[in-house]
């Protein structure tokens, strides 16, 4: 972990809050927020349309983050689950955020969250331990040696982004240190995403009122199947999914049943593409889905395994790369007074101490 302040910053963290700074005409004294639940204003769907910059103690917009996130874990197991842990020493250490203290603190949900989204039967078999050994290896999680912790880092990483979500409504961007689980269908997981927060999160902003039509702006490098198959027939949501198209989950032999579902708007990226290629593939496409769907909250699965160092990617992309593909999503989003809300997808390197940062 970093020393403090002067330690060297977080590239791509900072040049996220940099480019919202910049582009955003809804950045609002983010880090007076609360802490735990979103204003009551976050309610109405409304545009924002202010900026008014005011001194606080953090650079960061309002960033939830809960220690839940990362419980005890076996490092040689497949998925990582500390950097959710080292994302926030990180933001810590870089003064994108006071202290520990001062994120956005995700409570218990209900359960009738999910089950709006997912099958009872598949959720309560999750929470209870109780699914078949098919779907237990579909996920990912055959072999997890705490599953009461795993249930619970689960359903706070949900909260998590709604409470991002509920935060971008009020002050134009959020972020949650977690999510993006865009691979879970309503019956069944893959991929280590067991239940699928974008969706649960668009489902129940769409129930309560708090918005009309959501923007799912999915970049991570793997295709947002399962939140693809989730809106299938729901017009109020717009799927955009801009992936590695030579990459899970498309083309898996004695894996049948990925690769099947379509979004409204999904664009391969071909497997070695850099910087200008797939920066110009997002210009052609988001700008235009955005005045199609005219959405009310843009939610952005930002994640990094296109990066060149991704060890499951498959893309070229630098530094610079994503630095310019963070402002031309945010530039996009809030130059039209669009708030997003900000997850941070997938991502993986044998390496640990490298993937936080990134």
């Amino acid at each position: 972990m970093l020393s403090g302040c002067g330690a060297a910053s977080t590239p791509r963290v900072s040049w996220l809050i940099n480019a919202a700074a910049a582009s955003s005409p809804v950045w609002r004294a983010a880090a007076q927020a609360p802490k735990s639940q979103a204003p009551a204003s976050a309610s109405r769907p409304r545009r924002l349309t202010s900026l008014t910059p005011t001194a606080r103690r953090q650079r960061g917009p309002p960033t939830a983050w809960h220690e839940g996130y990362s419980p005890e874990w076996p490092r040689t197991h497949g998925f990582p689950m500390r950097k959710f842990r080292d994302l926030a020493d990180r933001l810590v250490d870089d003064c994108l955020i006071a202290t520990h203290n001062d994120f956005l603190r995700p409570m218990d949900p209900p359960h009738d969250w999910f089950v709006s989204v997912h099958s009872s039967e598949y959720y309560y078999g999750f929470v209870n331990g109780t699914l078949d050994d098919t779907r237990w290896r579909r996920i990912g999680f055959a072999q997890r040696p705490n599953h009461a912790a795993l249930v619970r880092r689960t359903r706070l990483e949900v909260a998590g982004t709604m409470l991002a979500a509920r935060h971008a409504l009020q002050y134009g961007i959020a972020c949650n240190t977690a999510g993006g689980t865009h691979h879970a269908h309503r019956t069944w997981g893959s991929g280590y995403t067991v239940v699928n927060d974008l969706a649960i999160v668009a489902k129940v902003l769409l129930s309560e009122g708090a918005v009309s039509r959501i923007l799912i702006c999915d970049l991570d490098v793997h295709h947002g199947d399962g939140t693809a198959e989730i809106f299938a027939k729901d017009s109020r949501v717009f799927t955009f999914s801009m992936h590695c198209g030579d990459n899970f989950p498309c083309g898996l032999k004695g894996m049948p049943h990925l690769g099947l579902d379509r979004g409204d708007l999904d664009v391969e990226i071909s497997p070695g593409t850099g910087d200008l290629g797939y920066l110009a593939a997002l210009e052609s496409h988001l700008p235009s889905a955005l005045a199609e769907h005219n959405p009310d909250l843009v939610l952005y699965n930002a994640g990094v395994g296109v990066h060149a160092h991704d060890e499951l990617g498959r893309l070229n992309l630098t530094w610079d790369g994503l630095r310019h593909r963070e402002e031309a999503v945010l530039e996009s989003c809030l130059s039209r007074g669009v708030p997003v809300a900000c997850v941070i997808g997938g991502g993986y390197d044998r390496d640990p101490v490298n993937l936080g940062p990134r």
